[in-house]
């Protein structure tokens, strides 16, 4: 399912509330939020320009915490930032050149889904929690 939930969470604010607004953008690509097939054509052109600035400025800030605090697993955090970027740019070329057919729209949308709940319901919570550690300290 596509949709924020509290298990989410990493237990910093800055990152949860730029992973909500990201849930937020996400679902109203979609006619049904948390359907990846539910997709709405007209609404991609949106969500590219969205993740283009979203991933420059939410994984450039993560990155920044990660260097800040010497954060062990900063090179596999960054290399999957990374893999995202390189995938994102796949779609767009394929859009590109191609349009907005339904099935570049679906892959999108579960591309995406996909990626925002198993990077941050793994990789960003085992962040979260390096950070929240290191503030206690």
């Amino acid at each position: 399912m596509y949709v924020w939930r509290k298990e989410l969470e990493v237990g910093v604010e800055t990152i949860d509330s730029q992973h909500r607004e990201m849930f937020r953008a996400f679902n109203s690509l979609l006619s049904e939020p948390g359907k990846p097939d539910s997709v709405v054509p007209g609404e991609v052109p949106w969500m590219i320009g969205f993740l283009e600035d979203y991933v420059v400025n939410h994984f450039g800030m993560e990155e920044l915490y990660m260097r800040r605090h010497n954060y062990p697993g900063y090179a596999e955090h960054k290399a999957e930032h990374n893999r995202f970027i390189a995938m994102f740019y796949d779609l767009r070329d394929e859009i590109d050149a191609e349009g907005i057919t339904p099935a570049a729209a679906q892959r999108i949308a579960a591309t995406v889904g996909d990626w925002l709940v198993g990077h941050i319901g793994v990789t960003d919570r085992e962040l979260g929690k390096f950070l929240k550690e290191k503030n206690r300290k």
